[in-house]
């Protein structure tokens, strides 16, 4: 699933477009991925896209209170990534449900531990699909990762 974030960051990111579902498969099938792994990450994107309705987290809009991580979800990222969460929100990067959309997002992944550099790819991929515009310290923060991609 990560190759194809990637994939979808490194073709679409740049131009400020996210590809409609049907363009965007039949792009992840032309490059080769498999159709298994397709649905699977368009699935989780879907996932996405349903956090993130109006609706869904409404009360943590403007929340003042402080979150702990549930044991699974401390498993999932450690110390490091919840660190990096709370950065963003204390510096005003994110909202409390902003945080939370990522923190679903990544619960759905079928990975035991999410490392610092998928959750920033995670973090980059759920404000993207928001279309509220990045903040360009932020982007090069979140993509800083190019080298580990590149191995």
């Amino acid at each position: 699933m990560v190759d194809i974030l990637i994939f979808v960051y490194e073709n679409f990111f740049a131009s400020g477009i996210y590809p409609a579902h049907t363009v965007l498969q039949n792009r992840l099938f032309a490059a080769g991925f498999e159709e298994a792994e397709v649905e699977e990450t368009l699935a989780w994107l879907e996932d996405i896209d349903q956090i993130g309705q109006p609706d869904h987290g409404s009360a943590l809009t403007h929340s003042v209170s402080q979150r702990c991580l549930d044991p699974s979800e401390y498993e999932r990222i450690g110390s490091q990534g919840w660190g990096f969460l709370a950065f963003l929100e204390n510096n005003q990067i994110l909202s409390p449900r902003q945080r939370e959309w990522i923190l679903a997002g990544v619960m759905t992944l079928d990975e035991p531990e999410v490392d610092l550099e998928r959750l920033k790819l995670i973090v980059l991929m759920v404000l993207w699909r928001q279309g509220h515009p990045l903040d360009a310290l932020l982007v090069e923060e979140l993509i800083h990762y190019q080298d580990w991609m590149l191995q």
